[in-house]
């Protein structure tokens, strides 16, 4: 989502909004890139973890409220690791996007390979929730129920992009055997839930017809959960479907899934 300077020219700023939103979260500076505010449609509060670290004020002798020093690591590689990948990122540049000395990375992190994973993981824990969050485990599992959990994702991934692009470019093969589990792992736990979507609707008359409805249902939740994780990273920019509107791509894996759903 682009960030622009406070400007009176509202009809521009307004204007390049709209040419992002239609373009995708990847055809305009991501949200951390500079640190003028968040112009969106919807006045969204741009995401604490989504801009670069200032670091705070000197802490009094005592203070109770210290901030996590970890966790502004993982969120500052994860700004790092987003736009320059394992192999490219060094922990100097983590630490300086953090706000502090690599002495104080390595204090909380063994290896580069070990604060890779904890971002990775930091990712996709954000993504499931938002998932969680749109169906509950309360919630039955149908086409609407569905199209709320896409769209909560999309958002997210507008909202989060320094995250998105981290981790659906992970999804491909993780690049470290660490994230290769995790990326497993991540799937894994979106392929179970999907299975709500497809309730068995009769009992089988034996294990052979059983064993059978298992495995086209199995095969149906798996397609759609590859299928709506796929689209994210062939959407960045430069990919295959980065010039395709947002709006187009989001209803087109709607409609596509939904009807996997409904068996159409």
């Amino acid at each position: 989502m682009p960030r622009r300077s406070s400007s009176t020219d509202s009809t521009t700023a307004a204007a390049d909004g709209a040419e992002a939103d239609r373009l995708g979260w990847d055809s305009s500076p991501a949200a951390d890139d500079v640190s003028a505010p968040l112009v969106t449609t919807n006045e969204v509060e741009p995401d604490p973890d989504e801009v670069p670290h200032t670091p705070p004020p000197p802490q009094t002798k005592g203070s109770a409220h210290r901030p996590s020093r970890r966790h502004l690591i993982v969120k500052a590689a994860v700004r790092v690791f987003s736009k320059k990948g394992f192999a490219e990122a060094s922990i100097q540049e983590i630490a300086e996007e953090a706000g502090m000395v690599p002495t104080a990375v390595y204090y909380h992190f063994a290896s580069k390979e070990e604060l890779f994973e904890s971002a990775l993981g930091y990712a996709m824990d954000a993504s499931s929730a938002a998932a969680q969050a749109a169906r509950p485990d309360d919630v039955s599992g149908d086409a609407e129920s569905f199209k709320d959990v896409v769209s909560a994702v999309w958002d997210w991934t507008a909202e989060h992009p320094n995250s998105a692009r981290m981790l659906f470019l992970q999804m491909a093969g993780g690049a470290t055997p660490g994230t290769r589990l995790l990326t497993k792992e991540y799937e894994e736990r979106h392929i179970r839930r999907a299975f709500d979507y497809f309730p068995v609707d009769e009992t089988p008359a034996n294990k052979r017809s059983a064993a059978a409805q298992q495995a086209a249902r199995s095969l149906r939740v798996r397609t759609m959960i590859a299928t709506t994780i796929a689209i994210q990273p062939l959407r960045i920019e430069g990919g295959p479907l980065s010039n395709i509107s947002v709006p187009r791509l989001r209803s087109a894996t709607t409609d596509v899934c939904s009807k996997m759903i409904e068996g159409r």
